[in-house]
């Protein structure tokens, strides 16, 4: 039996062969926004509501995703749907069946993995349920001391008097703040201090943006669109592997970083502008400049990628993509590999704060097993370069897009909040001169208008993110990781 609480769920609404499944959940727990994030990683689209709006999420069902239809009450459907549906009852008692459900039900992911591992041969009432999940609670959180800002503040103005700044020492010590912060409740008063770095680094980037996309990658790059040319100079004519993991911040990267061997040169280097997945990924593959018509899709990424080396030599067959996996039986004669990880992004757009995050990035961590995908693929003789297209944000809501203002925008189809693009330069020059009080919060870059600081185009209070320059977003990982 796996370990995992929620892979054992995932297991059992898989085990019964149907691609819909209709689902009385009572106590609720599958209608959680994190659990459901979790599900959708693994192919399993949780849909509540309305039954139009299942109706519709019936139909247009993907043939790769298993659709889970949930009420609290039984399900009432139309016979069509049913009749090819399995239905069936959940509670979570089926898998906690010692504990007091209503007690632990709302608890963070990582208390309840604890709790179903921890065997008990008697049922506990709600006061010895509450026992024991503060006791898991308080070892989980018992090496966590709360933060000195005043030191992080003076740590981060030293960094910053230098003439020439280390911008991966700073996203290290905000790397180490962060889920501390998150952790003791100080996120708040760590963010006042993150967004005055930013001041500092929006200034950094507007001098360095443009000339780092001219700049040569030879001893590394210093931008996504110069990744390939780094690896063709350096690495041509040795088995190279680039994960790319979509959404991957440099706080998250540092969650596993001291899990994965091998000896690791770390750098950060910039998404690109502004930091959609539409651009700065496609920078990436394409070795270059992004084109605005591309369309995103994991096909088009693969031909970007066996494009540029069968250009540089490299036979075909010595060349793979994989998305979301690495099927190890098909690459024995691969030498330049590439790998991408989509996961992580949809948990990102999910949660509606950096708490959340750290719990869903943390089970990501254990569910793309990418720290055995790293071994794995190092005792394989791989040099192997992790990184992302972008990171992300924990912003606040400024307002939502609305009428007039929605005229000729969203070409991408990206998901970000923190940017808008229009197909008219007019309309571009219309929205600044209609909300003149953004002028120090935004860049405009021809037609595309994007946040500077923590603000987004939504109604929502707090929502995670990207799209924007915050360094959070624009300032990711790469990682050089090898035997020698």
């Amino acid at each position: 039996m796996d370990k995992s609480l929620l892979q054992n769920i995932i297991n059992e609404f898989r085990s019964y062969g149907k691609d819909t499944l209709l689902v009385e959940n009572n106590d609720g727990f599958l209608f959680r926004k994190d659990i459901r994030s979790v599900f959708e990683s693994q192919g399993i689209n949780i849909v509540q509501g309305s039954s139009l709006k299942q109706r519709i999420a019936y139909e247009l069902k993907s043939d790769k995703e298993i659709l889970v239809l949930i009420a609290k009450d039984k399900i009432k459907q139309l016979e069509d749907i049913r009749s090819s549906s399995a239905v069936l009852e959940f509670r979570l008692e089926q898998y906690l069946p010692a504990w007091h459900i209503p007690t632990i039900l709302n608890q963070e992911i990582e208390v309840l993995e604890h709790l179903f591992n921890v065997k008990k041969l008697f049922r506990l009432n709600q006061k010895e349920t509450k026992a024991e999940v503060e006791a898991i609670i308080h070892q989980l959180g018992s090496t966590v001391k709360p933060l000195d800002l005043l030191v992080i503040e003076k740590k981060i103005q030293s960094e910053l008097n230098n003439d020439q700044v280390d911008w991966l020492n700073i996203c290290r010590i905000l790397s180490e703040s962060i889920p501390i912060a998150i952790s003791t409740g100080q996120i708040e008063e760590l963010k006042i201090h993150l967004n005055k770095v930013n001041e500092y680094f929006q200034l950094y980037l507007e001098k360095n943006f443009k000339q780092a996309i001219n700049s040569s990658a030879v001893k590394k790059p210093q931008i996504v669109s110069r990744i390939l040319e780094y690896l063709n100079f350096n690495y041509r004519n040795e088995k190279v592997a680039l994960i790319v993991v979509d959404g991957l911040s440099f706080w998250q990267y540092e969650l596993f970083a001291n899990r994965i061997s091998g000896i690791m040169n770390q750098h950060v280097i910039f998404s690109w502008l502004p930091s959609i997945t539409q651009l700065s990924r496609q920078a990436i593959f394409r070795g270059g400049k992004p084109l605005v018509n591309y369309k995103q899709n994991p096909a088009n990424e693969s031909k970007l990628w066996t494009s540029f080396w069968k250009d540089k030599g490299v036979n075909e067959s010595h060349i793979a993509y994989m998305f979301d996996k690495v099927d190890f039986d098909s690459i024995a004669a691969v030498t330049k590999l590439a790998v991408v990880y989509k996961d992580l992004d949809g948990h990102m757009h999910h949660s509606p704060d950096y708490k959340m995050l750290l719990g869903l990035t943390k089970d990501w961590i254990e569910r793309s097993k990418i720290i055995s995908v790293i071994e794995n693929l190092r005792q394989l003789g791989f040099k192997i370069f992790l990184t992302t297209d972008h990171g992300n944000i924990e912003a606040t809501g400024w307002r939502g897009i609305k009428g007039r203002e929605k005229l000729g925008t969203n070409k991408s189809g990206s998901r970000s909040q923190r940017h808008i693009e229009y197909s008219e330069q007019w309309l571009t020059d219309e929205f600044i001169h209609a909300n003149k009080e953004l002028k120090d919060a935004i860049r405009v870059d021809e037609h595309t208008i994007y946040f500077t600081n923590d603000l987004s185009f939504s109604n929502e209070q707090s929502l995670v993110t990207h799209g924007g320059s915050h360094l959070l977003e624009v300032l990711i990982p790469f990682i050089e990781i090898s035997n020698e």
